[in-house]
């Protein structure tokens, strides 16, 4: 009996070929974006902002390695897709960070920086957040992006 990790992928064996087990991986990556996607829904935080920015990432990344076992139209449509989630919750990740970055640089220099400028960010930060939820609910209801669920 083999040792359960971390990473262990549920249904891949060693004798499986690289296409076959793509399969498995691709469908333990993208079932780990929908659930960081419920999580976020269910609080929009900025960890589980930045867990969502992860899941996408490292999906995007095995597609990438796959791309020779995925048909061309749909390895195209959905990277895109992820290409565009990626830009959009890096954007929110990145007006996440900005404010207590610029708090502390302003408390090491002693500079005074007016609160209109937090509130701008803050009205971004929601701004962007109302943004991400509608694209993550066009890309979980994507037909393409589904085509990654195994329905064993």
């Amino acid at each position: 009996m083999s040792p359960k990790t971390k990473y262990k992928i549920n249904g891949l064996k060693k004798s499986q070929n690289i296409c076959t087990a793509g399969v498995y991986i691709l469908d333990q990556k993208i079932r780990a974006v929908f659930s960081c996607i419920d999580d976020f829904f269910e609080n929009d935080s900025t960890e589980n902002l930045h867990n969502l920015r992860i899941s996408i990432r490292r999906f995007r990344y095995i597609l990438e390695i796959f791309y020779d076992c995925v048909d061309e139209k749909l390895y195209n449509k959905v990277l895109n897709h992820c290409k565009k989630m990626q830009d959009l919750v890096g954007e929110g990740r990145d007006l996440d960070v900005l404010a207590p970055n610029i708090k502390n640089i302003t408390k090491d220099y002693r500079m005074i920086i007016p609160q209109i400028f937090f509130s701008k960010i803050e009205d971004e930060r929601v701004e962007i957040r109302r943004k991400i939820k509608l694209e993550l609910i066009k890309f979980k209801s994507s037909k393409n992006v589904n085509k990654f669920i195994r329905s064993d």
